[in-house]
């Protein structure tokens, strides 16, 4: 017998079992796995903590009231604008409420000043407000 044959036949065995044991395929490549779409976050809910709260049109004192929040009531967060946070009530109404009066933010009530006229912030008996809010907008929440 030739040895040519031989050769030929050993080289295509040895191709065929270094193919099987490395588990190689040529020509097809597998799909990676999917991955997951992350779960929906879920909807932060927080409860008015005084009765009557302003919901208002907007982010600020000076905005329109379109609505009012009752003690206890729950308000699902939709977002955060500095102080003033966009809620939606159970029955669908949206608007913006001072976060101080919502459980779960860290936020520095305003406090009535029955008596007192507006003073200009850093005046000369009022020092500069940390929350940026003048002593009008501050009364307007209690309106």
């Amino acid at each position: 017998m030739s040895r040519r044959p031989v050769t030929l036949f050993m080289t295509m065995l040895l191709a065929w079992a270094c193919l099987s044991a490395c588990s190689v395929s040529i020509g097809t490549t597998t799909a990676p796995a999917p991955t997951p779409a992350p779960a929906a976050a879920a909807a932060r809910t927080e409860r008015v903590t005084i009765q009557g709260l302003n919901l208002r049109q907007g982010p600020s004192a000076k905005s329109a009231v379109i609505g009012g929040l009752n003690r206890d009531e729950m308000v699902t967060v939709l977002e955060r604008q500095e102080n003033w946070i966009r809620v939606r009530t159970a029955d669908g109404r949206e608007g913006f409420a001072y976060g101080a009066y919502l459980t779960g933010f860290d936020i520095r009530p305003a406090k009535p000043r029955p008596g007192r006229g507006p003073a200009a912030p850093g005046g000369p008996d009022r020092p500069e407000r940390a929350d940026g809010m003048t002593d009008e907008e501050e009364q307007e929440l209690w309106n």
